[in-house]
């Protein structure tokens, strides 16, 4: 028989005749797996005054509120003031009953200004990798870093020269006018609507205004053991180093130690592979493997190296010894009479060459043991897990968690999305390991009563 349902109009309502949601949903099992939210919050409290005058405010409650954000992939505050008004589980999870009033849009993004440059959130970051430590979800062995390009809330047009004080239009049309190259980079020229934002170019998009998202994340259970930002125009090793110092404190704090750092090639360079090793871990990179300009010619990479008697030797044999240093790189060279004899000169030597030069970095011996370990079969499988283990974070961060289209400006906001996407995503793989057993003991016994067995309805997130 069909039925037309008609709406309930009933007055006044008993607590119990509320439909609740069910034990699956997930912010009731994210309430489990964190049961004390005022001790995890409790950093927090240093980034309000003390004053008891102004508005009251509780970090427990608009930390849950941007989690809430992250977990369903609300960029806008008016989206997401209004997501958590009309929700009976989430009104629960953040404590307000169905007469309460939340927060507004307006009073979302004031306080999100107001946790500061993310350190708090940094210790609420640590506290996460501690819990999922406790929890048997890392084990520091293998961590793969790499960062990622989040597009500013800027446009290039807001681009103005700190120089001259021309906007980018002005300044081209004076370079195009006076026959001047016009080169905009991020030295002279800042954006009027978010000066923190810098110039870049991803491959296969055009240039425009980005920051860059550094993640370091453990291969057990991909959880993120440390998160950081950096300007656009920083190299992807400059911004590592923070975070692998970070993941070095976070994993010794539960009694673990830093393994293997594996990472793309765009981290080959000498330089960061000493770091990783200055740390006690070993860095495993892919490298790019250089090439002589000349066709088939003779590149560095075919001069091998003796450490012990600190000397170069060439394809044919013959040796380039240490002749003294530039630029702080040691300078090996050949012998010119050995050169001119030689019958492979012409692919070795430019026109105006008479012996070959060979140019040695401070930390090439780390290279050259990263580039050996990249050919051992314990190497290949753990560069081949790499996208396994970071790129799903940063997928989930951008598709899922609303961080492909920024809507805040300034780089203290736009840390406090990122490093509160890091722990949004830890608790996620958290709430997942510790409600799985419980399901799961939960369907057996039901399996135990009843012989269909049916399935147990499990949560979005499970």
């Amino acid at each position: 028989m069909i039925r037309a349902k008609i709406p309930d109009r009933q007055l006044f309502y008993c607590d119990e005749e509320i439909a609740r949601p069910s034990r699956t949903n997930y912010y009731i099992r994210l309430n489990e797996a964190v049961s004390n939210w005022g001790e995890f919050c409790e950093p927090l409290g240093g980034c309000f005054s003390l004053k008891k005058d102004g508005r009251p405010v509780d970090p427990t409650v608009y930390f849950k509120i941007f989690l809430i954000g992250y977990l369903e992939g609300i960029v806008e505050d008016t989206d997401l003031a209004e997501r958590i008004s009309d929700s009976i589980a989430i009104r629960e999870f953040l404590g307000y009953g169905l007469s309460e009033r939340p927060p507004d849009h307006s009073s979302i993004g004031r306080v999100r200004g107001a946790f500061g440059k993310g350190e708090a959130l940094q210790l609420m970051l640590e506290d996460t990798v501690s819990r999922c430590a406790q929890a048997g979800l890392v084990d520091g062995k293998l961590v793969a870093v790499d960062s990622v390009l989040l597009p500013a809330n800027a446009d290039m047009a807001s681009l103005v020269s700190m120089k001259t004080g021309l906007t980018v239009r002005e300044h081209l049309k004076h370079c195009r006018d006076a026959n001047l190259k016009g080169a905009v980079g991020n030295e002279e020229f800042r954006s009027t609507g978010d000066p923190d934002a810098r110039i870049a170019r991803k491959k296969g998009s055009p240039t425009r205004m980005y920051y860059k998202a550094t993640h370091v994340t453990d291969s057990k259970n991909q959880v993120i053991v440390a998160a950081n930002l950096s300007g656009a125009d920083i190299g992807e090793c400059e911004a590592a180093k923070p975070a692998l110092k970070q993941t070095k404190l976070r994993l010794s704090t539960a009694s673990l130690a830093l393994g293997t750092v594996v990472a793309d090639a765009g981290y080959d360079d000498g330089a960061f592979h000493a770091y990783i090793e200055e740390q006690g871990a070993i860095p495993l990179t892919n490298y790019q493997a250089s090439k002589s300009p000349k066709e088939a010619g003779f590149a560095k990479s075919d001069f091998v190296y003796d450490p012990e008697n600190d000397l170069y030797r060439c394809p044919q044999g013959k040796l380039l010894s240490l002749a003294g240093s530039d630029r702080g790189r040691a300078v090996y060279t050949s012998k010119t009479s050995e050169c001119q004899e030689c019958p492979y000169r012409h692919q070795c030597l430019a026109k105006s060459q008479r012996y070959r030069v060979v140019r040695r970095e401070p930390s090439e011996a780390s290279r050259e043991r990263n580039i050996a370990l990249c050919h051992t079969d314990k190497g290949r499988e753990q560069l081949k897990a790499r996208k396994v283990i970071v790129e799903p974070p940063f997928a989930h961060m951008k598709r899922c968690g609303g961080l492909s289209r920024l809507n805040c400006r300034t780089q203290n906001r736009v840390l406090v999305k990122v490093i509160v996407a890091a722990i949004a995503w830890n608790l996620m793989k958290l709430t997942k390991a510790l409600g799985k057993g419980q399901t799961d003991a939960l369907a057996r016994f039901w399996d135990l009563i009843f012989v269909l067995k049916r399935p147990i309805p499990r949560a979005i997130f499970a």
